[in-house]
This record gives C-alpha cells, sequence and structure tokens, in this order.
C-alpha cells in the first residue's frame, strides 16, 4: 500500500510542472470569441468560446496554434505563453 502511495506521490511530482507550464489566453474585450486550438500538422485539437473579460488556464499544454474563427487570426503558443485579445486582435502579453 505504502509502494502505491510513493508511485502516486512519484507521478504527481513528474506531471505537476507540465500542468503548470500549459498556456494562457486572456480576452480583455466585451465581446466573447469562437477560437479553435491545432496541433502538429493541423490537428484539430480543440473547440470553444472564451467569454468577455475572462481567462483560459491550460490551454495549448505541448504547443499550438490557436485560432480566432470570427477574425481568423492565428498565433502559435508554446505551452507557457500568454496570450491576451484586445480589440478582436490577439498577441503576446509582455
Amino acid at each position: 500500500m505504502q509502494s502505491i502511495f510513493l508511485l502516486a506521490v512519484l507521478v504527481a511530482s513528474i506531471l505537476m510542472p507540465c500542468v503548470m507550464q500549459a498556456g494562457t489566453l486572456e480576452n480583455w474585450d466585451l465581446d466573447g470569441y469562437r477560437y479553435e486550438t491545432y496541433g502538429p500538422l493541423g490537428a484539430r485539437l480543440s473547440s470553444g468560446v472564451i467569454y468577455p473579460e475572462s481567462d483560459l488556464y491550460g490551454i495549448c499544454e505541448a504547443g499550438c496554434e490557436v485560432r480566432l474563427v470570427p477574425t481568423g487570426q492565428t498565433i502559435t503558443m508554446k505551452p507557457d505563453d500568454h496570450v491576451v485579445i484586445n480589440h478582436g486582435v490577439m498577441k503576446y502579453k509582455d
């Protein structure tokens, strides 16, 4: 029983940095936007809506392309990037 607990702690400590490194998408606008994420070779990973003045944490855990559906704008996110939407335009947060 104790060895299972130790194994679980070890696995959690290895995976925790990966979860912490996932990117953030932040919407500063008063409008919501549909978005889609794409992985290597253009494989679609997910889609959804980012609501007005809200944040999405844990997006692009291994890096991806994020596309705003209404504008067609695409930005490449690395796992630890923080991207903001301001006036319908995505940009990296300074």
